[in-house]
Parts: structure tokens; sequence; C-alpha cells
């Protein structure tokens, strides 16, 4: 019996590709079932049917809380940003929460040096974790469900990504947060954003930097979809952008940096649909979801995969390319690069 992920792959059509200097961008379009009728997290929250906080007084930081007050599920996408409370949590992985429900959910810390706030809840946020970041996550989260069936992440490391970013992109944040990297970088984040347009009925992305896959989104439905793409899409100009700033600093050191590839504005739909078959052949797990559904994590060699799957329907996937040459290389010994880590590490595991 053929996997449900599968057909969802085999059903995608690629549109024409938009292009802002090395990026390289492939609508994708779908007329497969749409899946349960939800709505996304910001507009629950807009409409004040939903609401996210604290899991108590004290906070726990791998943990808030979710409750559905309205009559339809609500989508949360893996690595959307909830701001507020005591610090900024990005999801672990793909929720649906049904109606008139609460549950417990897996989250990362986004802001390592806040603790406090004047309310235990969360709100809306514009922003999705970054796609560098967010595809180490994802395969974090998958070792861990396979040890101990655990939606946690490495929050050491996310931090210290957090931290390497901020160092890369030239931006200091007083409170290590993520979003404070896209508002510092929003005029070089514009110059994408304004070049890649939403075609109708787009339900997902395909995403190439350099010439290179970077990752791919679907969601299956297109107005939920809508209300989603531009910070998805700014999750991988992010990457973009953040690969120009290295440049431009191995530059100005004298070292030389990466090449430009010529091949990187003329990505083929062939490429395209290659990256999309390869993601059919990697293996599945499949996990107990937070909410409603079956959590499937997928991995092969050169990339790492999540699809949410609901009642014969997938509202959300997505892959990333992995060992594609952008990973960035680092010292060594961490703790000196990130000095801080060591007083994170105590306070991730002895604050409750």
């Amino acid at each position: 019996m053929e996997r449900t992920v599968n057909f969802y792959l085999q059903g995608m059509e690629l549109g024409k590709p938009q292009q802002h200097e090395d990026m390289v961008l492939f609508p994708i379009t779908s007329g497969l079932n749409q899946g349960p009728d939800y709505i996304t997290l910001a507009e629950a929250l807009e409409k004040g049917l939903f609401e996210v906080g604290e899991v108590g007084p004290g906070g726990s930081v791998p943990e808030l809380k979710a409750t559905n007050k309205g009559e339809k599920p609500v989508l949360l996408l893996d690595g959307e940003e909830l701001r507020g409370a005591k610090q900024n949590r990005v999801l672990n992985t793909t929720i649906m929460v049904g109606p008139k429900s609460s549950v417990v959910i897996p989250v990362s810390c986004v802001e390592a040096h806040r603790w406090h706030g004047s309310s235990l809840r969360m709100e809306r946020s514009d922003h999705i974790m970054a796609n560098q970041i967010r595809r180490k996550k994802m395969d974090q989260v998958h070792r861990n469900l396979e040890a101990n069936r655990s939606f946690r992440s490495d929050q050491s490391q996310i931090w210290a990504d957090i931290d390497y970013m901020a160092s890369r992109l030239q931006v200091e944040s007083p409170t290590g947060a993520m979003s404070d990297i896209y508002e510092a970088r929003e005029k070089d984040l514009e110059k994408y954003l304004k070049a890649f347009t939403l075609v109708p009925g787009q339900k997902g992305l395909l995403v190439f930097i350099e010439g290179q896959p970077v990752g791919l989104e679907f969601i299956s439905r297109d107005t939920a979809f809508s209300r989603l793409y531009q910070k998805l899409l700014k999750s991988y100009v992010l990457e973009a952008v953040s690969l120009k700033y290295e440049k431009k600093a191995a530059e100005k050191s004298g070292k030389k940096g990466q090449e430009n590839s010529e091949k990187g504005s003329r990505v083929s739909p062939e490429e395209a649909r290659a990256f999309i078959e390869n993601a059919g052949r990697c293996e599945e797990k499949r996990f107990q979801s937070i909410g409603l559904g079956v959590s499937c994590r997928y991995r092969g060699e050169s990339m790492v995969g999540a699809a949410l799957e609901v009642e014969g329907s997938v509202p959300h996937l997505a892959f990333f390319a992995i060992d594609n040459g952008q990973e960035p290389k680092r010292s060594s010994n961490q703790d000196e690069k990130f000095p801080q880590l060591r007083i994170r590490k105590r306070y991730l595991f002895d604050e409750k």
C-alpha cells in the first residue's frame, strides 16, 4: 500500500520558477484532498478562538499549553514562532489541535536571555524559525522520537545556532532573540520578498539557493498557505541573505569566498522534480502526534522531512536538503565561540 505522503508528492504541480539573485523558487499547486477544514494559528489567535500560554506560573522551557475554543481544528506549523510570556518559543513539530480541546505542545526557546514577562500568554508572530536552524531541529526531534518517543529538540544547539546566525548577519540582540535577527535585516529580506509572488491556488514552494536544493514546503489548503506564505518565504530568504553576508565577511578578511555558480540562475524543472521524487524515497517512521493525526518522519541520504497525516490527508509536509555544502563550518570548541552556552545549559535544566 502506497504511503499517503507519496500521493501528495506525486500530485504536486510545479509552476514557473521565480528568481532573485541566487534564489530560485518553484510555486506548487495541487488538486488533492485538502483534509479537515482547519484554520491557521495566526487566524485563530486574531479571532480570539485560540490561546497559548505557559503551562503554569513557573513555566517550563520546552512546553506550552494550547487551547482551541473554536469549532474548527487549528494548524500549528513546525518552526512557527510564538512571542511573549516568559520567552519566545517555536513549535517543535506540526500539530493540529481539535475543536474544543487543550494540549501541551512541545516547543524550543528562541530567546535565550529572558525568563520573565508581564503575562503568561503567548502572542502571534510574523516569523518561522530560519530554515538552516529548522532543518537541524527537525532532525533532532526525529532522533528523540526514535530514542524515547519525545518531540524534544537539542535546546543548547538551537541557542548556539541562533548565536551563530546573529554573528554571521552582524546582529546584536540583548536577549538572544531570533526575532531580532529578522527585524534587523528587514531591508535585506524585503528585496527578496518583493521578487517572489504568490500565484493563484498556490499551496507550496520548493526553494533552491546557489543552484542547490534547500527545502520543500506544502500546505493542503491554499487559503491557509496564503496566510503562511510570507513568513514561510522569509525563513528561506534569510538563508540566502546570510550566505551573502558570509561572503562579504570572507572578502573583507582576505579569504576566498565560495564562488557563485553560474548554474544558480538555471535550475531546471527536472531538478526540482528530482528533489520531490527523492523525498518520496525517504524511509518513513510513524508516531502518534500531539493533537490530531500521526506525525510521519522521514530521513534519506540527502534530506530530512516530516508530515502530519490526518484522516487520510496531509495538511502539512516539509522536506529539507542536508549535506549539500551549505552548512557553515564551526570552531570545534563551541563554548569558546559561544561563552553563554555554559550558563544556558544550567538554566535550561534547573529553571522550572
